[in-house]
This record gives structure tokens, sequence and C-alpha cells, in this order.
């Protein structure tokens, strides 16, 4: 978080959930992944988009995000990230995972086995995009920046290029801001090591910054488990952000 004059910095440990890992059916954005979801409000059907327009094998970490956000606007899961078990609909199931939501039958799908998230899959879902969300609460609380004045949030990464944002700000993954303020970079990281590796000038650049900023450690600060517990229901607890 910052300006031209200042920069901080934080690392949160959201794990790798949103990339597709630590969910039972999670994989890659590649080829067979499911990267949108509906659900119906009345029948609690879904329906999918898939890379690459085939059987779906998985679903992704955008996916995953849309699913979550439809199965909280829908009332499948409520505040809490609880499946509702008395939902009229043979989606919800127990299973031996437990209780899950079936996204695509096996008759869909390449390997004919279904496609579902479970509870512990929602719970982990949940517990990333609060430690996400908790981490730049606590950068801006450390400065004293309310979001309405974040002028721009930067959106790295090959996965962040295809977040949905209304889903994402429905589960409280990204701040409650305008979604003209959200700009997708792709990926940086990539980006960042082509130009040190090729250009002298921009590595000593990158070492300037590198040195000018403020590195807050989070695990040595209560208030980000304060913040963590916050945002660790659907939105968020705190219901004015």
């Amino acid at each position: 978080l910052g300006s031209r004059e200042w920069l901080v910095t934080c690392a949160c440990s959201a794990g790798p959930a949103f990339e597709g890992a630590g969910v039972t059916h999670g994989m890659r954005a590649t080829r067979g992944a499911i990267e949108e979801i509906w659900i119906n409000q009345q029948t609690y059907e879904p329906k999918y988009r898939v890379i690459g327009d085939c059987p779906p094998s998985g679903v992704c970490g955008s996916g995953l995000i849309s699913l979550l956000a439809e199965m909280f606007m829908t009332g499948v899961v409520d505040k809490g990230g609880n499946l509702n078990t008395h939902l009229q609909t043979p989606r919800v199931r127990l299973s031996e995972h437990g209780w899950e939501y079936v996204i695509a039958w096996g008759s869909e799908t390449q390997n004919g086995q279904d496609i579902a998230i479970t509870h512990v899959d929602i719970n982990n879902l949940i517990r990333a995009k609060a430690a996400i969300y908790a981490g730049y609460s606590i950068l801006a609380d450390s400065v004293g920046v309310s979001f309405d004045l974040i002028e721009q949030m930067l959106v790295g990464g090959s996965f962040g290029k295809y977040i949905n944002v209304e889903k994402a700000v429905q589960i409280g993954l990204l701040p409650d801001l305008p979604w003209e303020r959200f700009k997708f970079l792709g990926n940086t990281s990539v980006r960042g090591a082509y130009r040190a590796l090729l250009n002298r000038r921009e590595r000593q650049r990158l070492n300037e910054i590198a040195a000018s900023i403020t590195y807050i450690e989070l695990s040595a600060d209560n208030s980000f488990y304060e913040a963590f517990m916050y945002a660790i229901f659907l939105p968020n607890t705190d219901l004015e952000r």
C-alpha cells in the first residue's frame, strides 16, 4: 500500500486454495477447468463455463470464487460457510467426504466422476480469503488509510487476471470499491524477472524500491488475528465494509 512517496507491505499465509490446491476437485486454470459458475435461485441447478469448451475435469481459482459467491447469494451456504442440508435438491448430499454440493455429475465430466465442493473445501476457501482480506485491512489501518481513499487496487498474477470482481467482493475477498478502481496486471513476477535480467537500470530501480519499503510482520501483530476473525465469514462480520 502506498504512493509515490512511501510504501508499506506484508505477506499473508493464505495458502494455495485459490490456485486449486487443497480443494477436492481444484485444479489450475488449464483446459478442462470450470472457470465460471451460475446457480439458479429456485432450483439450485448450476450452469458453468469450461476453459477449452470441453467436458470439465475440475474447478480453477476463478471458478471457486464464482462458485462460493453463487452458493452464498442463493442460500446454498450461510454466512459461516455451512451447507443448507434442507434444500430440496440432489445437489446437496452427504458423501464419504461429508456434506457437499455437486457441480457436475459424472455423465458430464472427463473422467466420469462427479465434481463437487465439500464443506472442508468451503472452509479452506473462506480461511484463505479471510487471510488476504485481513492482510490489506492491517496495511490500511497501519497508516490510517480507509479503503475509500484507495484510488487504484492492483491485482497481480495470472490467476488474478480472471477474477470476477463482483463475485470476489460478494465473498469478501476484495474490498467493496468501485469496479473501475481494480486493475489486473497479469503475471507480474515473470515480467519483473525479465526486466531485471535484461536491464541493469531496471534492476537498480527494483533494488531502490525494495529498500524503501516498510515491511509489517503480521505474525507479530495481534490486530491481524482480530481482522482475520472478522473476515472468516461471508462476506465479513463488519457489514459497513
